[in-house]
């Protein structure tokens, strides 16, 4: 049988306590008031990026989109990226017979 919460079985609820860092930054946010104002005056009401601070994420690890670029560009894309094709499928590829020469099975490799 469920029991339903009525003024006889309430139980308060305190919820829970943020004990981490804050995070804001300060003038990142508009208040209502600018924001009212430059609406008002045909401003536009800017809304910020977020500000995220990774290390492992840089602005060179995102491509270019072809489709703005000119045709020096795309030559200049399309050698770069066949570069890097031709690099990692040469790490990714298996050890030739010559470049095993010298190791027999066995050799205690320690």
């Amino acid at each position: 049988m469920k029991q339903f919460r009525n003024i006889m079985t309430y139980e308060e609820y305190l919820g829970k306590v943020n004990d981490q860092p804050d995070q804001t930054i300060p003038d990142q946010a508009m208040s209502i008031k600018e924001i009212l104002k430059r609406y008002a005056r045909g401003l536009p009401v800017e809304q910020f990026k977020p500000n995220y601070e990774d290390d492992d994420v840089s602005t060179d690890d995102f491509l270019p989109d072809p489709r703005t670029m000119d045709l020096a560009e795309r030559q200049e894309f399309e050698e770069m990226i066949r570069e890097e094709f031709y690099e990692i499928s040469r790490k990714t590829e298996s050890p030739t017979p010559t470049e095993t020469v010298g190791l027999t099975k066995t050799e205690n490799v320690e």
